[in-house]
């Protein structure tokens, strides 16, 4: 059977970016995993903790999308982080059927820790991109991998996105603000 080329093309695209995208996060997750393992947290649920220190206070849905997990993944964690005294999981005073999840104080200050340590890890993406930096004079761009993915999974997504980073941008300028002073 002869292959139309439109459909090799097709086929040789998303093989590409499917082992980039592999190897990428081999990385990036040896990386997080290495960062958050003196909290004793996984990255699920450490991705949950920042998800809804990003929203204030968010739904197992709202979780389940923004961190690209499935319902019952968010829920499970989310439950061994409420025992752990983290979060809180009250229920909607509207409809019983929805639970929200909100930091506690705790979980809060946790979240912060590991903001705060986060320069005594080994960062390989980052350090690779400092040296693509260095031949190409600039830091790599994410705006192909953005229109990409919000086509896949929506602008809220990437919105959501966006205002996480500024939000911890913001946080950790508080920070340096605070060290300063």
């Amino acid at each position: 059977m002869k292959r139309d080329c439109e459909i090799i093309e097709k086929m040789l695209f998303t093989h590409h970016v499917a082992q980039l995208s592999k190897a990428l996060w081999k990385t990036a997750e040896k990386d997080w995993q290495t960062w958050i393992k003196p909290y004793d947290l996984n990255i699920n649920e450490h991705h949950i903790l920042v998800i809804i220190r990003n929203l204030e206070r968010a739904t197992i849905s709202q979780v389940s999308q923004y961190g690209v997990m499935h319902v019952s993944t968010v829920f499970n964690f989310a439950k061994n982080l409420e025992k752990r005294g983290y979060l809180r999981m009250p229920k909607s005073d509207l409809d019983k059927r929805n639970t929200y999840l909100e930091l506690t104080d705790m979980g809060k200050e946790l979240l912060y820790e590991t903001y705060k340590n986060y320069e005594n890890i080994d960062d390989r993406i980052h350090d690779a991109a400092q040296e693509y930096q260095s031949v190409m004079m600039a830091m790599p761009v994410f705006s192909d991998l953005k229109y990409i993915v919000a086509q896949i999974y929506g602008k809220d997504f990437i919105e959501q996105l966006d205002k996480s980073h500024k939000d911890l941008l913001e946080i950790l300028l508080d920070e340096n603000k605070g060290d300063k002073a």
